[in-house]
């Protein structure tokens, strides 16, 4: 492959002795360059073709895939270049090639470890169908990217797998562990082999001899087990229920003996259970339990963060993770009345509620969007793994979102009528809840709704990298939080995000980081511990490391100086707090989580109307009122499953 001493990456000839010449010359990329690769939209367009003509430019889908020749061999990320199948890395926008047998691929550039999503995997089975149905003679058009003209090549569909091929593939895929036990078992001296042997036997001998005399049965009551961490010495403890059949561990607090108490915990994991119904059935709409399983232990880096939603698994990851019995009864009547307080029309509002159910709750807001407060209602349904298509609050959510599509402009803003500073927050969290809605659901009518409302995010970014309460104002890193995030949930959706406006993004950032490391809400401002809790989740989001000596300087100073309490209770904070020391880990984790699910819990309303909610008390929080405080609420409490560590492997049984 000829090589390029250029800063550009240009698509070469391949010439030599190695070049075929009874075909034109190929194309290929300079290893030369120091650049990043193009963005892969601009890679020449591969088309299936039987002439020497030009192609039009078509739209294509599964169904069309192979049976028009002037049709490209693509179906949406995915596509085939020769016998390869490829995409590009959601992370560097590398081209790299799918092991198709295994539904993977590792990136050569950044190292990121690619699952297919469902909706992928489709598409591969798509072109691999197609490809096999294609004839010898097809030939391959490929427009180069430097001149119009275009060559004809041969195109040979990929030939069935050598009995020999299939045999390896499936002892590697279904036989692995097998296969190399043998294989060590076979390259073991024999000497070993037989030390191995005489201690098995000498153990199962002495074990014989020393068998003591059966006591009868007996029953252990109120057993705890811990695991102390060897840094803190902090213990997570465990029932022996919840380490084994994943119960729901109860709180830290709990007396084992004392009836009363004991009896709070059963009541509580009663409740929390409801989150279960319709998720213990064979619900068609569902995937398939192992295949979650799988895709949470695979999962990498910042784009499979919500799979551990599924309720199926919820047990294993709270329990894990640090949640309890508490926090999850509090989740459950948080949702509660969440429902409760929906208006007939499918929507929620801050500024009143649902006086037809009887509500007499207080502690209204004073900002006025029922688009956001529809927004910040459905994140927690979305949380606790309810959809529309699943979960017994399936119908609500489905209500909810209606409205949302209902009230979206053209240019794709979802804040309706919000009033004031409130259109870019409302249209922020708006987007947020189309894109994980669409993620969750596979749900199709919702993608291009979805991608409409990023655009204009996109189209609302100050020059300068943020945004604020309008489309084109300066930005505050307090809608700037909103913006970033939405922008995440949309990469990991599968949705286009332009590389350019996260960097600008980082940019702004940047111009809000004070010399000590924190943040401020604006340039040229005084830095807070709200602002830097906020800046630090974008900066995990925009790939910056958890070692990274900016983010352990915020960490510190949150930790030794702004630990949730009730007398600094600010529910913003705490739902920005929560998520950045969660994918932190380690202490400073543990420290947090004792403290916030010990101060929400103990201030969540128990009693008439407000069962279930929180009564705002910081002054911002005030404006959002009460259902702005009980939604971020259950957010915090659904930290443990709600979005997977970035930082950490986590694996479920």
């Amino acid at each position: 492959m000829s090589s390029d001493s250029g800063s550009q990456f240009d698509l070469v000839p391949m010439t030599g002795p190695a070049a075929h010449t009874d075909r034109p010359e190929m194309v290929a990329f300079s290893l030369q360059s120091k650049l990043p690769l193009p963005d892969v939209s601009e890679l020449p367009d591969v088309t299936l073709t039987d002439a020497a003509e030009e192609v039009p430019d078509e739209g294509v889908t599964p169904e069309t895939v192979g049976t028009n020749p002037n049709v490209p061999m693509r179906i949406g990320s995915i596509w085939l270049d020769g016998e390869s199948l490829m995409c590009s890395c959601p992370e560097c926008l590398a081209p790299i090639t799918i092991r198709h047998w295994l539904m993977v691929a590792d990136c050569w550039n950044c190292g990121t470890a690619v699952l297919l999503s469902a909706e992928q995997e489709q598409a591969v089975k798509q072109l691999m169908k197609k490809t096999s149905e294609q004839e010898p003679e097809v030939l391959l058009k490929t427009k180069r990217m430097d001149r119009s003209d275009s060559v004809a090549l041969p195109y040979y569909p990929a030939a069935e797998p050598s009995k020999a091929a299939s045999r390896l593939r499936t002892m590697l895929v279904y036989e692995d562990n097998l296969h190399w036990t043998r294989r060590a078992f076979n390259q073991t001296p024999a000497w070993i082999i037989s030390l191995l042997a005489h201690i098995f036997v000498l153990i199962l001998m002495g074990l014989l001899y020393e068998n003591e005399p059966d006591e009868g049965e007996y029953i252990t009551l109120s057993v705890v087990v811990g695991d102390a961490d060897q840094e803190g010495g902090n213990i997570t403890n465990l029932t022996p229920d919840a380490e084994e059949n994943y119960e729901l561990p109860p709180p830290d607090n709990i007396d084992p003996n004392n009836p009363e108490e004991m009896e709070k915990v059963n009541q509580d994991r009663e409740v929390a259970e409801q989150l279960q119904k319709d998720f213990d059935t064979d619900n068609p709409n569902l995937p398939d339990v192992d295949s979650v399983k799988r895709r949470i232990n695979e999962a990498t880096g910042t784009n499979k963060t919500i799979l551990a939603r599924d309720p199926r698994v919820r047990k294993q990851v709270v329990s894990r993770e640090g949640g309890t019995s508490a926090t999850e009864a509090a989740v459950a009547r948080g949702l509660e009345w969440l429902a409760r307080h929906q208006e007939p029309g499918g929507h929620w509002s801050l500024h009143k509620f649902n006086t037809q159910a009887g509500c007499t709750c207080q502690d209204l807001g004073r900002a006025i969007t029922d688009a956001g407060a529809t927004s910040l209602a459905l994140l927690p349904f979305l949380g606790a793994g309810q959809t529309h298509i699943a979960g017994m609050y399936k119908d609500q959510v489905r209500a909810g979102l209606d409205y949302l599509l209902d009230n979206q402009a053209p240019d794709g803003d979802l804040s309706a009528e919000a009033r004031g500073n409130t259109r870019m927050y409302t249209h922020g969290q708006a987007t947020i809840v189309l894109c994980e809605a669409y993620m969750m659901s596979g749900d199709r009518r919702l993608k291009q709704p979805a991608q409409n409302a990023i655009n204009f995010v996109l189209s609302s970014q100050h020059q300068q990298g943020g945004w604020r309460y309008n489309p084109g104002q300066a930005g505050d890193t307090s809608v700037v939080g909103w913006q970033i995030m939405a922008l995440q949930s949309a990469r990991a959706a599968g949705l286009q995000v332009p590389n350019l406006v996260l960097q600008k993004a980082n940019e702004f950032l940047n111009s809000v980081q004070a010399p000590n490391q924190l943040y401020a809400y604006q340039p040229r401002v005084s830095p807070t511990h709200v602002m830097t809790a906020e800046a630090i989740l974008c900066r995990y989001y925009l790939g910056h490391g958890r070692n990274a000596s900016t983010i352990d300087t915020g960490i510190n100073y949150l930790i030794d100086n702004h630990l949730p309490s009730k007398g600094g209770m600010n529910i913003y904070y705490l739902y920005y707090g929560t998520q950045v020391m969660h994918h932190y880990g380690g202490p400073e984790w543990d420290l947090w989580n004792d403290q916030m699910r010990e101060l929400l819990i103990n201030t969540q309303n128990t009693d008439g109307h407000r069962r279930g909610s929180w009564t705002p008390t910081e002054n911002h929080d005030k404006q959002g009122g009460r259902l702005y405080a009980t939604a971020m609420a259950v957010c915090c409490l659904e930290v443990y499953y709600r979005h997977l560590p970035i930082f950490r492997k986590f694996e479920v049984k």
